[in-house]
């Protein structure tokens, strides 16, 4: 009998805990896959976010975060639904950007890539896949991230700056 009272109050525990809803607010996934929900995402982040076309007129989203443009490209795209984004920016040629300074960089860090393309611009880029949606606080942390690597980017070119400034 104490066996059974003792097996009935556990499963009544159980059951009050897997009885809770799910988390609302938080757990929100948001549908990326047209420009205008990606500039919605975009505004509700606290982000400045105006749709533009590119020569190929394919859509895009312009923002700026630390007083520079960025551009947010939907990728992987069919039949108008995409399932991609790729958070880009580019820089004036610098003597730095070279594929050593592009190498250097990619090497010590993992989701913000750069490469140098041949106008000698450097080019930064984070693509994130929307595959299955994301949360709007994930989508926030991801715009956040990219923000804060934009930072680390500029003191890594800084840094560059003053060590060639040192050899001459």
């Amino acid at each position: 009998m104490r066996m059974t009272k003792a097996m009935l109050a556990t499963g009544l525990a159980l059951s009050a805990m897997f009885a809770a809803g799910p988390a609302r607010a938080q757990d929100e996934l948001l549908d990326l896959s047209t420009p205008e929900a990606l500039q919605a995402a975009m505004l509700a982040a606290g982000y400045k976010a105006e749709l533009k076309k590119n020569d190929d007129g394919s859509a895009f989203v312009l923002s700026a975060a630390n007083g520079e443009p960025f551009t947010i490209d939907l990728t992987d795209c069919k039949a108008l639904k995409c399932s991609g984004l790729s958070i880009q920016s580019f820089y004036k040629p610098e003597p730095i950007f070279t594929a050593e300074f592009a190498n250097k960089w990619n090497a010590a860090k993992r989701f913000l890539k750069v490469s140098v393309n041949e106008k000698g611009e450097l080019h930064e880029w984070l693509d994130i896949t929307t595959h299955g949606k994301l949360t709007r606080a994930n989508f926030a942390d991801w715009i956040d991230w990219y923000s804060t690597m934009d930072v680390e980017l500029a003191k890594f070119a800084r840094e560059a700056r003053e060590a060639a400034k040192a050899k001459k």
